[in-house]
């Protein structure tokens, strides 16, 4: 058994010695006993010695000891403690008794929530992965979603970017549906939230349980899905009062830069990219020189050596995300009680400072629990909470990055450094020839102009009460009322581009506003009982009502007036946009299952629940999900007897299951109509105006059926546990928007058609491959393989198997029947061209080969040497028989999909020393590096580009400074042509090549990062008595320390979109920030 800490075991002695009767001591006759409790590697602290018969104890002191009277009848010790095997001892006269403790094999009675219930792991039947809140506490992180990263295998946790408050995509087993939601349910406390991961703080939650499979999830029917999420708040226990407090200080620096062009690189690309437009005189005005100069041309690259060499540019990513983020999270909980009453009151607050001015995240939550037996087998509990957060910056980049990374590193001979930092440039560079600055405006002052702040206050009520109503037969009634408002503030101050375009030199501005609520009544009936001692038998039958209603109402406002009180005064501006909605749906349920239990044996489970959802049309309304499960505990055989020594627990597990998917876009079934205008006679009038998709009456659920088979295997008094599950997931009846006839007035409809299989594999281990008295090693690993696979889209009902989903018009996805989703759909990059491709003509110029592949349209004679090219795979021509590509030749260029997942737990004590190391991978899956496609050139002229552009393949002649057409001259000005190693050219040409659906981009997005490690100290009871507190750790973290990854963006851990149809996108993500914590975990 892992050795106790010192302070628990202590916490142990105080508590036994409250609730234990101790009456021995006080008794005037019998003997005296004394001894001593030990395990295997030291004194066992608290344990409890009851004497049989009779109601005698005590429990053992710091040393292990105890001692006490016994009356002359007594004929045994009974030694018990938590974690061990409770051991009976004779007496048999002596008055010395030592008892060594054996551990027991703790990881099978750990309780788990199943759904409506708990049960024993050693119980389980289905596919589950449990996280307990301790362990997620020792993460430094603002959310539970990003401690529980790694900690579950097949549960995937992508934070959006870097940002403060980002969004997290979380998908347990690949997902279920294609254009619809595949976020997991989250049940908190018996009740749905929605983001429950977000918003339960980290140290309010005691234990995450994650429902994997239908045989699990097909209680919750139309929502269970996409996997159900399970989190337990922390209650609390019966003695005295306890506060504790949980803090950590949180230093955040950029984790990495991006390589971009110096000063003197920049200024000859400069050079390069107006020479080639004929812009020269537009580069001198700005970088020195004049076009009359005879040297102008033959002296440019060594006049820019010169006077560029070694002057100090700009790094905008330091200016930028040079700051240093500060974050704070501080809790304390109390809690206490007695046997019939006890109570938890916890406050927490999370503030986190970006790298970037004005973006953060702050949040401040209060949770009160109490639980009071009302009179003998009537139980009743309440809890509450209240949040409210603050996200500023709006949890995202927008195009700030892009910004940064263009802006121009040195001003030349017109703008100091000073000037660049400080000063709006905008209408100076504009003036330039050639220098359109739309993407170049300072991010500095941009991001000083903009006020973007979302404000959320949620609070929670859940109430229930319990009635035994005969013994093993309990009625619970229970409740829950959640209401949300969020507010979003934008303001523009009036100095930036779109405040011009807006006619808002004052500023502009938006407030939306958001209110929702939702109410849930769930009854439940529990009955259990045994037939003969060897037939366990536990039955539930439930009723569930849900219920939710969203309102909003967003308002835009343009041209307010000098001195206004911006949105405060929305009367000084011009209202520009004003919308409002209101949604209402509802759920009624009814649930049940069947538990039986032969000899702790044979184990199986039966569920069953019906759904109405108000999301459907009549007679499509009703959704049904059965499940069944069943596990053999092979350890417990009579054959296996011989193996109780070394196995503690051997169990094949094989369930089956059906259920739903709910969350999907409200009012499928119908054609939805929004409100316009029309004017007749210098008149407004409102009209209706219908949506353009047709509504269809005839939709049915999403459905998921599930086949899980799993191997739990632990041995040596789990020591070593091994977790095995292979599972098949269908999901059908999945809505496509389907081409319609126009004759029906509309040209799209949402369908039931689709069809997807995800199929995997995951592996589960934890052990404690050392333990002694002073060390201890325990690891864990989890490794998890999906592979998902379209199996169909349109039902039969078209001709075509695939469709193309943009994102942006920057990249295209595939979603295609008898491949997996996640398909990057673009043109295949095939280099550049060489002077090999080209035949030099006798007037010096020069012209492409026959045979030689071209851009479809594009006149042969312009294409140069150093142009990007791709692979003309649909056999195409032009009238001269010359292969062409175009549109028609994209086709699967990468997958978003990783081959495997995984992560990498190790802890060490050693004794009063704690220190983790975390890992977590994710192997073959691509990144589509949106961010490199904006910014690599050639763009616009006086824009900074990454340092890759370093090695272009130059049209330009140093010796004459002008660009040659001579093939020759060409081919040594740029070795190794053919090698692939070179960036294209940056003339006009290759304008397209920084837009087009190019394989250039997308990358390996493998990688292996060392997450964190947190080094901890627990300082000795024996510090700690003059102080009045029971428990002291301080701890120190480093976290995203090192990513081993050949990703070239910040970092391949990113997704721009929640959808399952553009996944893998890295569209200019906040970086990730390097960070520092010192903490301190207090108990008084």
């Amino acid at each position: 058994m892992q050795n106790k800490s010192l302070m628990f075991q202590v916490c142990m002695v105080l508590f036994m010695l409250l609730v234990a009767p101790v009456k021995g001591l006080a008794q005037g006759g019998g003997v005296t006993i004394s001894g001593q409790v030990t395990d295997d590697m030291d004194v066992v602290i608290g344990a409890t010695v009851k004497v049989v018969p009779g109601n005698t104890g005590t429990v053992t002191d710091v040393d292990g000891n105890f001692k006490l009277t016994v009356p002359s009848s007594a004929k045994s010790l009974v030694i018990s403690y938590v974690g061990y095997k409770t051991k009976t001892v004779d007496i048999k006269g002596r008055t010395q008794i030592n008892v060594q403790l054996e551990p027991e094999a703790q990881m099978l009675d750990e309780v788990v929530s199943i759904g409506y219930a708990k049960v024993k792991k050693r119980d389980l039947t289905a596919a589950t992965a449990s996280v307990s809140g301790k362990d997620l506490a020792n993460i430094p992180a603002t959310s539970a979603a990003q401690a529980l990263t790694g900690k579950a295998a097949g549960v995937n946790i992508i934070t959006q970017s870097g940002a403060p408050g980002a969004d997290i995509n979380i998908t347990v087993r690949g997902g279920t549906s294609i254009t619809q939601s595949t976020k997991p349910l989250y049940i908190v406390d018996g009740f749905q939230m929605e983001d429950g991961l977000r918003n339960v703080d980290i140290n309010d939650i005691e234990t995450i349980d994650v429902m994997k499979d239908a045989s699990a999830t097909a209680i919750y029917g139309a929502a269970g899905a996409n996997g159900v999420i399970l989190i337990t708040t922390k209650s609390g226990k019966a003695g005295k009062t306890e506060v504790s407090y949980n803090g950590y200080v949180s230093f955040q620096r950029l984790g990495k830069k991006l390589d971009l062009l110096g000063v003197q690189d920049y200024v000859k690309y400069q050079y390069e990219f107006q020479t080639l437009r004929g812009n020269e005189d537009a580069f001198a005005s700005l970088f020195g020189g004049s076009v009359s100069d005879a040297d102008f041309y033959t002296g440019a690259y060594d006049r820019i050596a010169s006077e560029y060499g070694n002057r100090a540019g700009i790094d905008w990513q330091d200016e930028v995300f040079g700051s240093t983020g500060v974050a704070q999270t501080h809790n304390i909980n109390i809690s206490g009680g007695s046997e019939k009453t006890k109570y938890m009151l916890s406050y927490n607050y999370t503030g986190e400072d970006g790298i970037m001015a004005k973006h953060g995240y702050y949040k401040n939550s209060v949770r009160a629990k109490i639980n009071h037996e009302l009179w003998k087998g009537v139980r009743f509990d309440f809890s509450s909470a209240l949040q409210m957060t603050k996200l500023e910056g709006g949890g995202s980049l927008g195009g700030t990055l892009k910004q940064t990374i263009l802006q121009p590193v040195t001003g030349g001979v017109r703008f100091t450094n000073e000037q660049m930092l400080g000063e709006d440039l905008t209408d100076a560079f504009d003036a330039i020839p050639g220098s359109n600055n739309y993407d170049s405006n300072n991010p500095i002052l941009t991001n000083n102009a903009i006020t973007n702040e979302k404000f959320t206050r949620l609070a929670t009520v859940n109430a229930g009460i319990e009635f035994d109503i005969i013994k093993n037969l309990t009625w619970r009634t229970a409740g829950s009322y959640q209401w949300k408002q969020t507010r979003t503030d934008y303001w523009d101050d009036g100095s930036t581009k779109t405040a011009a375009a807006n006619k808002s030199p004052y500023g502009y501005g938006k407030r939306n506003n958001a209110e929702a609520y939702q109410w849930q009544i769930t009854n439940t009936l529990n009955y259990s009982f045994d037939l003969n001692k060897d037939h366990h038998f536990s039955a539930l039958l439930g009723q569930e009502t849900t219920y939710w209603e969203t309102m909003k109402l967003d308002n835009e406002y343009r041209e307010f007036s000098d001195g206004n009180f911006g949105l405060n005064d929305v009367s000084m501006g011009i209202p520009a946009v004003w919308s409002s909605g209101k949604t209402r749906r509802g759920r009624v349920s009814w649930f049940t299952r069947v538990s039986y239990n032969y000899l702790d044996r044979y184990l199986v489970n039966a569920t069953l629940r019906g759904d109405g959802s108000s999301k459907f049309a009549k007679g499509n309304q009703w959704g049904y999900f059965p499940s069944a499960s069943a596990a053999w505990r092979i350890s417990e055989e009579p054959f296996m007897e011989g193996l109780k020594d070394i196995f503690d627990n051997l169990k094949l597990r094989v369930g089956y299951g059906t259920a739903g998917n709910d969350n999907i876009d409200d009012n499928m079934y119908a054609t939805s109509y929004g409100s316009g205008h029309y004017g007749i006679g210098g008149k407004d009038y409102i009209t209706y105006v219908p949506g353009k998709t047709l509504g269809n009456k005839d939709l049915k659920w999403e459905k998921t059926e599930t086949v899980n088979v799993g191997l739990d295997v632990s041995v040596f008094g789990s020591r070593l546990n091994v977790g095995i599950d292979w599972y098949n997931n269908t999901s059908k009846n999945l809505l496509i928007k389907n081409q319609i006839p126009s004759s029906t007035g509309y040209t799209t409809q949402y369908q039931n058609v689709g069809s997807i299989r995800n199929r995997g594999v995951e592996i589960v281990i934890n052990a404690t491959p050392v333990r002694t008295k002073d060390f201890t090693w325990s690891t864990d690993f989890n490794v998890a393989f999906n592979r998902s696979k379209v199996l169909d889209i349109y039902g039969g009902s078209s001709e075509s198997d695939y469709f193309i989903q943009e994102y942006e018009s920057r990249m295209g996805f595939k979603i295609e029947k008898g491949k997996s989703l996640g398909q990057f759909y673009g043109l295949v990059y095939d280099g550049l061209y060489t002077t090999a491709d080209f035949i030099q003509n006798e007037d010096g110029t020069y012209k492409l080969k026959d045979g030689i592949a071209s851009l479809k349209g594009f006149d042969r004679k312009a294409v140069k040497p150093g142009d990007v090219k791709y692979k003309a795979l649909s056999g195409e021509t032009d009238k001269n028989g010359n292969p062409v590509w175009s549109v028609n030749d994209r086709t699967v260029i990468g997958n978003a999909s990783p081959d495997f997942t995984g992560g990498w737990n190790n802890t060490f004590t050693y004794k009063g020393f704690d220190l983790t190391v975390f890992m977590n991978f994710s192997v073959g899956n691509d990144v589509f590096n949106m961010s490199t496609q904006r910014f690599v050139g050639p763009y616009l002229a006086n824009q900074n580009t990454i340092s890759d552009m370093a090695n272009r393949y130059t049209l330009i002649d140093p010796l004459t400074g002008k660009e040659t057409t001579n093939l020759a001259r060409l081919k040594e000005l740029n070795p190794g042509e053919d090698n692939g190693s070179r960036m294209w050219n940056i003339s006009s040409n290759n304008k397209y090549a920084i837009s087009d659906h190019s394989s250039y981009y997308i990358e390996n997005g493998s990688f292996l990062r060392l997450n964190t490690i947190t080094l901890g100290y627990t300082f000795p009871k024996t510090w700690l008595k003059k102080i009045y507190l029971q428990k002291a750790r301080v701890y120190a973290t480093m976290n995203n320390i090192c990513t081993i990854s050949g990703y070239s963006g910040y970092d391949p851990e990113v997704s721009a979109s929640g959808s399952a149809l553009t996944p893998g996108v890295d569209n200019s993500s906040y970086p990730r920030a390097k960070s520092w914590v010192v903490g301190v975990n207090l108990t008084f």
